[in-house]
């Protein structure tokens, strides 16, 4: 017969503590390369540890290639990123095949700061005040009567988009001869720095882009 205390072999004995719970090991990352072609092809097969060390060895050089080129810093550091996300989304697609760096980094940045320039550009000419009293005295006949000199609101309007399109110099050229200074063309000329003949080529090129445009709308 078996003991008493074979049968219950933890009655006045201290309780037996429970197991420990067992906490799989975390899975081990294969270490990040340190030459820079075995980074490129890490990067190449998506690997986020690869891209975050080579934007980290690089990005300072896309920055200061920016900075070189006149952007600000804040716009560059900007820029910047937009680039390296541009690269690591086109890696995502299937379509960066080589990652050579920085060039391709700074190539990219270069490309995405022009687009940014010639946006701005647009918009400041979209934007740029054009004083319609200079569109009427350059459109007016000097010879006609008064209700042929007559330029009506529509044709101002036309003659603002018109305008819109002339280079910066050339709107620059046409309020100074046509706006409330009423300059000579010598005047003009000494004002923004070019030749009398230069200003006078100009000036027929837009006003003939003015007559041009309207004449065609009266004919449509």
């Amino acid at each position: 017969m078996k003991a008493f205390a074979d049968v219950l072999p933890f009655v006045g004995a201290a309780p037996r503590p429970s197991p420990a719970v067992r906490v799989a090991p975390p899975v081990a990352r294969p270490p990040v390369p340190a030459d820079e072609a075995s980074l490129c092809a890490a990067a190449l097969r998506g690997e986020r540890e690869a891209w975050s060390t080579l934007v980290q060895r690089h990005n300072h050089r896309v920055v200061v290639t920016l900075l070189a080129r006149g952007v600000r810093v804040d716009r560059a550091k900007d820029i910047a990123q937009e680039a390296w996300m541009r690269l690591v989304e086109q890696q995502r697609q299937g379509r960066l095949e080589r990652l050579q760096l920085p060039g391709l980094a700074i190539a990219q940045a270069t490309f995405l700061s022009l687009e940014a320039a010639r946006r701005e550009a647009t918009s400041a000419r979209r934007h740029e005040p054009l004083d319609e009293p200079a569109i009427a005295a350059a459109l007016a006949d000097p010879q006609a009567d008064a209700e042929t000199r007559l330029v009506t609101e529509e044709r101002v309007e036309r003659a603002l988009e018109v305008l819109a399109g002339c280079s910066v110099s050339a709107k620059k050229v046409f309020r100074l001869a046509y706006g409330g200074d009423g300059l000579s063309h010598a005047e003009v000329a000494e004002r923004v720095g070019l030749s009398l003949q230069r200003v006078r080529q100009i000036l027929c090129e837009v006003r003939a882009k003015l007559r041009t445009a309207l004449e065609g709308e009266e004919e449509s």
